[in-house]
């Protein structure tokens, strides 16, 4: 009997994991609102990823330079972030044009365009004149991504009022990105790599860019953008003086300091992952780009039909007992691919690596909104804006430091990417970059974990307590007055 009703209670569990059971929004209505959320993440994997390889590699850029384009991209992204957000906290809802949306809309072309430019650089162009059109272009991509990524990121939070539909919001979308991002992620394993034809990747990135626009342009289709989704916002009206005293208050927050303090040290290390392991394959292990392809298909996939159960476990567990669980796994993955030699054995350590920064950042991806909801329960406005610029801030400033000590360990132990075989100093600075220095990574941010102070209990009550506000004001509040009121 009793094992009886364990086997039906554990079948219950699967079925609310893969059906993503939530109060609130439809299955459908969840599916809809995650379509925009992995169309950017293919740009994202074409910036940090194939781009990266395509400079040092074919380009022939230094990986020293490499790194400094990218700490001048993140320096740029963390002055206009917090710029955006507020101006768009500021914008008021348009009855002809709607807000979040139309931005979402407008900011596409510039993306596109911007992310096929760069392919164009020249081989035979001087390190400092590849090094100042590779930035240059970078500084309008990043503008326009930036405020396609506050706006969505403020949609979803008004969309979706509780920690538990962001979940599968956020689930759901995974499942799309990761799709998306591996088939983006084929480009430098395939072409790259020894071996590859070189001479391909102008054409194919062009198809997957032009895929990626159609793609961007059906997942905005009639998206819902009403007066009534803002008409629970009380408007943001604030002058440069209140606006600066206000993130002051935000900035030394300990939920704020705690959730950027892991943020920067440890998601950024672990959000790296599949950099170092394009180099790492190629001039540590040897392997062909189809056998280094092939090994991170089946590494996802595995890890991705685990996420309905990750995404169950942090409704259920909360944050912080999720991170303390995975910390297990991902020790083991990175000393793992610090001594691995054979493909076999990078299967193991490198699948732990994959589920863990799927798992973690599953059970971290509520921080940042639960933050925003329990500011606006305690102060009455919301700041959705301010916040996401102060954590694009934060975030997009320091989390290039990942991406500078990489490079500096590639560049100061040797590596060349022009070079067939790599020296026995590049090799070891490699392993350590993508094994030891993440996980020191990993254990620093732990520390600021212990000190976040929501825990699973009050987690619950902002997410209750979020949902009320929503439906109070959606129930009490006239129509005319919704309208009028509906700004930010």
């Amino acid at each position: 009997m009793a094992k009886t009703k364990q086997r039906s209670r554990f079948l219950q569990m699967l079925i609310d994991s893969f059906s993503f059971k939530s109060s609130g929004l439809s299955f459908t209505q969840k599916l809809k609102i995650s379509l925009p959320a992995p169309i950017l993440s293919v740009s994202q994997v074409i910036i940090h990823q194939v781009y990266i390889k395509y400079y040092t590699d074919v380009i022939g850029l230094s990986a020293g330079l490499v790194g400094l384009v990218y700490l001048i991209y993140n320096i740029w992204n963390a002055v206009n972030d917090p710029l955006i957000g507020a101006l768009i906290d500021r914008q008021p809802y348009n009855p002809k044009h709607g807000k979040y949306v139309y931005l979402l809309h407008v900011t596409v072309p510039f993306m596109m365009i911007t992310t096929l430019a760069m392919a164009f650089t020249q081989p035979s162009w001087s390190q400092w004149a590849k090094f100042g059109v590779f930035t240059a272009e970078l500084f309008f991509f990043d503008t326009a991504a930036t405020a396609y990524g506050v706006a969505y990121g403020s949609y979803v939070q008004i969309a979706a009022p509780t920690k538990e539909e962001r979940l599968d919001i956020g689930t759901i979308g995974n499942y799309l990105t990761y799709a998306m991002s591996f088939l983006a992620a084929m480009i430098p394993t395939l072409l790259l790599f020894r071996g590859g034809n070189k001479s391909l990747f102008i054409p194919v990135l062009s198809i997957v860019v032009a895929v990626q626009t159609v793609v961007f342009i059906l997942a905005l289709r009639g998206l819902k953008d009403t007066p009534e989704m803002y008409a629970t916002l009380k408007p943001a009206k604030r002058n440069n003086k209140e606006t600066l005293r206000a993130s002051w208050q935000i900035i030394k927050s300990r939920p704020f300091l705690t959730s950027i303090a892991y943020s920067i040290i440890a998601m950024s290390a672990l959000g790296y992952y599949s950099t170092s392991y394009l180099y790492y394959m190629d001039a540590v292990i040897h392997a062909k780009g189809t056998t280094a392809t092939l090994l991170g298909f089946i590494t996802h996939l595995i890890a991705l039909a685990l996420m309905p159960l990750m995404n169950y476990f942090v409704k259920k567990w909360g944050t912080k007992i999720n991170i303390y669980i995975g910390m297990i796994p991902v020790t083991i993955g990175y000393l793992g691919l610090t001594v691995a030699h054979t493909v076999g054995e990078v299967y193991i350590y490198y699948g732990l690596i994959v589920f863990c920064t799927i798992y973690f950042a599953t059970a971290a991806a509520p921080m940042n909104a639960l933050i925003i909801d329990e500011d606006e329960w305690r102060t009455g406005v919301r700041k959705t804006g301010l916040y996401s610029g102060l954590f694009s801030i934060f975030n997009t400033s320091l989390a290039s430091i990942q991406m500078v000590l990489f490079t500096t360990i590639m560049s100061r132990t040797g590596y060349d990417g022009t070079k067939a075989v790599q020296s026995a100093a590049a090799i070891r600075g490699l392993r350590f970059a993508t094994g030891i220095l993440p996980l020191i990574c990993m254990w620093i941010g732990l520390i600021a974990i212990i000190l976040y102070p929501f825990d699973r209990k009050k987690e619950r009550q902002i997410s209750a307590e979020s949902r009320k506000m929503r439906q109070t004001v959606r129930t009490d509040t006239p129509p005319a007055q919704q309208s009028a009121d509906g700004q930010l």
